[in-house]
This record gives structure tokens, sequence and C-alpha cells, in this order.
């Protein structure tokens, strides 16, 4: 089915450009024509979007949707004892009920946190996960656009908590030729998941693999400082010194953190085009510091938006994603420009798109259409300044102020309502299933 969105008051086409009193047709999955008065043909779906803005769909590129699962549970705890007593015991709880062959809570969790987003105006995401054909089952039914970020560890993870290493790389292989499908919803990236859980092997494979299947690779860097002592201590170098040596900084690497990061470090992150993802809140309540993103910017990093996972952030709201960026970065450097509400929708929305692969994240005919649609009609969006727009949607927008949503040409949901899955239904089940699963983790100690 083709869709005219007739009427737009305001269409937010990138960070620059704000067009008024328009039209957009989608033909199939991509964008064909804007203009004034289009004409629909008699196999569209027609959308009035008066009081509204469309802008390019949010890309959320870094989250672990397992954590759905714990979501306003975590207790006050740092990086290191928050994955003692909070991950790592959900996780097993996870592997033992998997031992029966028992899926259906990897397809609910995902379900779950895939609606939240649909929701709030998330089109894409980069789940770093453990990976199951139940998640992107999951996301085929909501016509949600991802990439499954596939976990490698070899090291620090307790044993019973991680496959054998051969296995494990043989998995990942077998996954990637089974799921990875560049034109299409789903695609596949590498995530050795931190320098600290992979020793030079692991890392130089994963290295070697990505080239040879041409994937991206993302990584948590330098969240801690105790992460950045250790490596000084073990490997006479930072983790991001430890990458470069090894030859894993490119343009295809996504550095998820990156909060403690030397002058040195952030020059060798922007001499090999590694794009840095922020994840604001869950720095903030995990107390790891909060990234330098300003000296990234003037470096020329590449910079990205996203939430991290609900243990560590417990929303998957993109909106207080960008404000948080924003606000941490000013009052990081005493200066209330470090980062515009420009830059940080460009963090929401064209940087994240590279990092993804994706031809979106800016609205121009030819490009996909992952797109949403904004009421303005709130009250705390008014009085509106139409020469303040972007502004007041980063510092007043909501996520429930999402209206419709469109991912690859398809309402993924439209008037607030979900459309591809029954949500109540999805949401029982989830409660039953998961609150057994949140039982059975309380067996488990690390």
């Amino acid at each position: 089915m083709n869709i005219l969105i007739q009427n737009i008051s305001f269409l937010i086409r990138n960070s620059e450009t704000i067009e008024t009193d328009c039209d957009l047709l989608i033909e199939g999955n991509k964008i064909t024509q804007i203009g004034t008065t289009l004409t629909p043909r008699s196999d569209t779906k027609v959308i009035n979007a008066r009081g509204c803005a469309v802008m390019p769909g949010l890309i959320n590129t870094h989250t672990h949707l397992y954590q759905n699962f714990v979501k306003g549970v975590s207790k006050d705890l740092t990086l290191v004892p928050w994955c003692n007593d909070l991950l790592f015991p959900t996780v097993a709880a996870i592997l033992e009920a998997s031992k029966t062959g028992n899926n259906r809570p990897a397809y609910l969790w995902t379900a779950m946190a895939g609606i939240e987003m649909i929701r709030g105006g998330t089109t894409c995401c980069v789940n770093m996960d453990i990976t199951d054909g139940s998640s992107l089952t999951a996301w085929q039914d909501l016509g949600l656009r991802g990439v499954a970020a596939y976990t490698l560890t070899n090291t620090w993870v307790p044993v019973e908590l991680r496959n054998e290493e051969l296995k494990s790389r043989q998995k990942v292989v077998e996954f990637i030729q089974e799921w990875h499908d560049p034109t299409g919803l789903l695609q596949v990236c590498l995530a050795p998941s931190t320098p600290f859980l992979c020793d030079d092997g692991m890392l130089s494979w994963v290295r070697d693999l990505a080239e040879d299947m041409k994937l991206n690779i993302q990584i948590h860097i330098a969240e801690t400082s105790g992460e950045v002592e250790d490596s000084l201590l073990e490997h006479g170098m930072t983790p991001v010194e430890r990458l470069h040596r090894l030859g894993l900084l490119s343009p295809r690497l996504s550095a998820v953190h990156c909060v403690h990061v030397s002058n040195t470090d952030i020059k060798i992150l922007a001499d090999t085009g590694v794009r840095v993802v922020h994840c604001p809140k869950s720095n903030m309540k995990l107390a790891d510091g909060i990234m330098p993103a300003k000296a990234m910017v003037e470096a020329g990093i590449p910079i990205s938006i996203a939430t991290d996972g609900c243990g560590s952030n417990d929303l998957l709201d993109m909106w207080e994603e960008m404000r948080c960026g924003a606000f941490l970065a000013r009052v990081s450097t005493a200066d209330p420009a470090a980062l515009s509400a420009q830059d940080v929708f460009r963090m929401a929305t064209i940087e994240p798109a590279k990092i993804c692969r994706v031809d979106a994240g800016q609205i121009d005919p030819g490009r996909l259409a992952d797109l949403i649609v904004v009421d303005l009609g709130g009250v705390h969006l008014r009085p509106l300044h139409p020469d303040c727009l972007l502004n007041t949607l980063i510092f007043c927008g909501k996520s429930s102020d999402v209206r419709d949503t469109i991912i690859n040409g398809e309402l993924v949901m439209h008037n607030r309502h979900i459309t591809r899955v029954n949500e109540k239904a999805i949401i029982e089940e989830a409660e039953l299933v998961e609150s057994r699963l949140y039982k059975q983790r309380s067996l488990f100690r690390y």
C-alpha cells in the first residue's frame, strides 16, 4: 500500500531544513515525492498531518533488549557490582529456562521493547543481546528495523554463562548466514562485548571476520575508570590504544560509552573514523561519568545517541536521551552551547543511520520511508514558535507525542495503535512468563 501524508504543517527533512504546508508520498518502501497538492491514487492510504510535524524516525544505536525483563529493579550500584547482582543472575535464569527449548521469553521481551520503541518513534535499533532467532522473529512481526549485534566474550564472564569459544565462533557464522540481509529489515553485526571480556585472539578473529563478511562491529569501550586502569596494568595501554594496536578501529566500528578517554584516545578515534555511541542516562544511573561529547565533536568524531538497556536506563525513550545528552554536555563544560538541539537531533537520526547502514535518517525522495508523525497539539509544546520548532521538540517533546510510525513504508503504528500485533495480549503473556523468570534469578549468585 502506498501512503500519502497530506497537509503537513512542518516537514523536518534534517536538522537544518524544515518545510511547511506540504505533502509527502510514499510508494512501496521509499519516499518518492515531496510537494503541494499531491493527488493520491486509488490504492493509497491518506493521512492528514495538519497540526503535526513529520520527521525522520529516531534510531537507537545501542541497547540490550533482554534487560526489559529487569526494568525498574536494579539497585544503586556501579557497573561491576551491577553485573554481579543483576545482569549475571538474569542471564543465568534465562539460560536455565532455555535448556527446555522454551524460547518464548526472548520473543516476549523483544516484542515488549519493540512496542515501546515504536510508540516513541524509534524505527531502528542495534540490539546487543542474548542472540536468539525468536527475538528476530518478534522484530519481523512488529515490522521493526534492526541490527542484531551478536555478543561474543571469552574472558571475565562466568564460564557457565558463555559458550565454548569454538562453538561460539561457529554459531555466529551460522547466525549471520541465516539472518543478515543488508537489503531488508534485519542485519547482523559483530559485538565483542568489551575489551576486558575478550582476549587478543578473539578480538583479532572478530576483526578478520568483519572484514571478510563486510560486517560492522560494536563494542563497549572505556565505560568506567576502573576498566581503563586495569587495561593499563595488564596491557600497558588504554582500551582504545589496545583496539588500535589490534587493527579494530575503523569506520565500521561503533564504540559505545567512551566515557574515560584521554586526549590521545580522542585523536585516535578521530583519525581512524570510529563512530561513537553516547548513552547519557545509562552513564548517569551507573555513575560511570560523563562522555566528553563536546571535545569529540570538535575533533570531528561522529556521535550517535542511544538508550542502552533497561537494566541501566529503564526506558527506551530517545526523546529523553536527546535531552540528557544536550544537558550533560552543557553542565560538564559550563557551556550552554556545547551541544545544540540540532546536534542531538543529528545524533538520533542521520548519524545512527550510518552505523546501521540504512538509507534513512533524513527525509528526501529516494530514501527509505522510515519516518514519524508528531502531534504538536500537547499543552507542553505550546505556545509553539515555528522559528524554534526543533528546540521545542528536543527540549519539550515526549515519546507520547508520536502519533504515527512508518517503517519501510508501512504504518506500524497509526493513531497510537500498534497495527501488526496484539499489544494487550503480548503484555499480559509477558507479565506471566517474565515474572517466573524474575523469581528464578534469585537462585543464582555471582
